[in-house]
Order: C-alpha cells, then sequence, then structure tokens
C-alpha cells in the first residue's frame, strides 16, 4: 500500500511540476515575442535560451513520470524506496 501511495504522490508531484514549468513557458514565450517586436534581439536571445531550459525541465519531468507510470502499471515497488533501504 505504501508504494502505491508513494506513487500517487510522486505522480502528484510531477504534475504540478510541469504545470508550473508550462505556465513559465507561456511567460517566456510571451516575452521573447514582446522583445522580437521591439528589437530587443539581445533581451529576445536569453529570452529564447530560458525557454528552452524550461522545455528541457518539462521533457525531463515527462521522462520521469513515464518511468514511474509505466512501473506503476507493471506492479513493480518505488524503486527509489528500495534504494534508500
Amino acid at each position: 500500500m505504501k508504494e502505491s501511495q508513494n506513487g500517487v504522490r510522486d505522480a502528484a508531484l510531477i504534475a504540478a511540476a510541469q504545470k508550473m514549468e508550462h505556465y513559465e513557458m507561456a511567460t517566456y514565450g510571451c516575452l521573447h515575442a514582446w522583445a522580437e517586436l521591439l528589437g530587443e534581439n539581445e533581451v529576445s536571445r536569453l529570452l529564447q535560451s530560458t525557454l528552452e531550459e524550461e522545455g528541457a525541465a518539462d521533457r525531463k519531468l515527462s521522462a520521469i513520470a513515464h518511468t514511474l507510470n509505466m512501473d506503476a502499471m507493471n506492479g513493480r515497488d518505488d524503486t527509489r524506496e528500495q534504494k534508500r533501504a
């Protein structure tokens, strides 16, 4: 039972983190577009870099979520708990 509770908790934490990443990506995307329109090339470049970093973080969270979900579907225990033991 504890393993399934840990899986649900982990899924909820990842979902919350991804919601935040998506919010940040939307914000940086808008700021990037505005910087381009205003001809602020250096600002635009920095915002694009930040937007790419946020996208990478989102992809990493998706990969972690996929692994956790597959483990849960296959009835595996939380591997992180096993490693700590």
